[in-house]
């Protein structure tokens, strides 16, 4: 039976302990892979044909593991909810190899170090395995309370090295699976004990004091109505203000959910998107990107990045705007920053409601045509379009999304440098390259570590919509 130990979080573990020399760069031809998830729905990967998959359950966690068709090569991960509080790393690893050892006396150290807080071992090791053929694997310990967590891979010693890109890459591509709303109109990354409201395409996943969060959605108001004879008052809705900027429109619907003390800490126009949700609806929009800070409705202090659409009144009275942002204790923004990124690069729209909606709206359109007064079919014409909108927009941004996911799922982050003419840098695995050529090897400079050379103007591709149109010429 191939070696196996406990793994938390694919990505955030390899972040402590990469290799220090790999073999040369290697490009992965991924039509040599599929796409894989388990059988429990719990992990989605990315697998070489013709490996096996397997999952197990523990008391306090889960485990997925691949092997390649002859039961040689192996990868592992595993992630524990609760452990000994005693444990650190050092003896969390101490402990399981004791164990390990008892099933196979022949296990022999090669190497064994850790971090000076003690919270990441790393472990190399070689055994027999099958027919006597000598195995040689690296696993890694994690240890952050209550959690817990290990990844590793081994293969034949005599192919290790060459097989360590193949066993690299199907860890990094890794994922637990998204949780979907319960009307499966979209999807997102909902963190351990994280609550999740979500439905008809709008999602809301924060922790469990809501101090901390995703937010995408579409918050209605009710202004003066524009249509003689006709009060907007009959019009049901809690928001009766009449139209303001989005960023103000947002710091007013906040205010009505308890928060309170907003400042604004910066705020940028984005007028290719409002151009774009204009053009589409044929109705005047407004986008904003803004840094909020604010009191939460629980007394803490806390910050909040929001992207936001305001869609101008129709002749009723109606208007909205549409946020879509994350927010955390101002103490800890920076800490939880990139865990909140990745849960919001992975939301997604369910394709086939998005359409079945719109032409939904389009059916209520024909119907309230023959049904009510001119003035009513007008006012249902444009609530189909403002529905419309949503859905053109999610479509626009969707390249944007897809790219972002695909790069986090392969482990790539490309970079763009504004000093030598728009040149492109990737950081992987294995360090910094540029035209297929290392640039530089190791830890410092690979996707995990590496955060760009402010010196020479390295920006993430993928750092907005607008510059990722840029680069890719979409």
């Amino acid at each position: 039976m191939a070696f196996r130990v406990s793994v938390f979080l694919a990505a955030f573990l390899i972040l402590g302990f990469s290799p220090q020399a790999l073999p040369a760069q290697t490009k992965h031809d991924f039509s040599k892979y599929e796409y894989h998830v388990t059988e429990d729905g719990t992990f989605g990967l990315y697998k070489p044909k013709g490996w096996k998959v397997g999952t197990q359950r523990y008391p306090n966690g889960r485990m997925v593991f691949i092997t390649d068709p002859k039961d040689l090569a192996c990868v592992n991960m595993i992630f524990l909810e609760q452990i000994n509080p005693q444990h650190n790393s050092v003896t969390f690893a101490g402990a399981t190899l004791k164990n390990v050892q008892k099933q196979m006396p022949g296990l022999k150290i090669l190497e064994a170090k850790s971090s000076r807080d003690r919270l990441r071992t790393m472990v190399k090791f070689q055994r027999s395995g099958p027919k006597k053929i000598l195995i040689q694997g690296k696993y890694t310990f994690h240890v952050k309370h209550p959690t817990a967590a290990v990844f590793g891979y081994e293969a034949p010693a005599k192919h290790f090295q060459e097989m360590v890109p193949t066993l690299l890459t199907v860890i990094a591509n890794i994922t637990i699976l998204k949780r979907s709303a319960p009307d499966g109109t979209c999807w997102l990354l909902v963190p351990q004990g994280w609550n999740l409201t979500a439905g008809k395409g709008a999602a809301l996943c924060a922790s469990p004091d809501g101090d901390m969060g995703y937010l995408f959605t579409a918050i209605e108001f009710v202004g003066r109505s524009q249509i003689p004879y006709f009060s907007s008052s009959s019009i049901p809705g809690n928001l009766r203000y009449n139209y303001m900027p989005p960023t103000e429109a947002l710091i007013v619907a906040s205010r009505h959910l308890g928060s309170s003390h907003h400042r604004i800490l910066e705020r940028h126009a984005n007028p290719s998107w409002a151009a774009q949700a204009t053009a589409a609806i044929n109705r005047k929009a407004d986008a904003e990107i803004c840094l909020i800070s604010y009191r939460s409705k629980n007394g803490v202090s806390c910050i909040g990045y929001f992207d936001i659409l305001g869609f101008h009144p129709m002749s009723t009275g109606q208007w909205s705007i549409m946020p879509t942002g994350f927010w955390a204790p101002e103490p800890q923004f920076a800490r939880y920053l990139p865990s909140l990124l990745k849960i919001a690069e992975s939301f997604g729209i369910n394709e086939r409601w998005a359409a079945d909606y719109v032409r939904q709206g389009m059916e209520n359109v024909r119907r309230l045509m023959k049904q009510t007064s001119s003035m009513m079919s007008r006012y249902a014409e444009e609530m189909r379009q403002s529905s419309l909108a949503a859905h053109q927009n999610r479509m626009k941004s969707s390249d944007f999304i897809s790219y972002k996911f695909s790069t986090y799922m392969r482990g790539v982050q490309e970079w763009v440098t504004t000093l030598e003419g728009g040149k492109i840098y990737q950081s992987d695995h294995w360090g910094l390259s540029s035209g297929g050529k290392t640039i530089a090897e190791g830890p410092p400079f690979n996707y995990y570590n590496y955060r760009g050379d402010y010196e020479h103007g390295h920006i993430p591709v993928d750092i907005s919509r607008e510059v990722y149109e840029a680069v890719k010429g979409r």
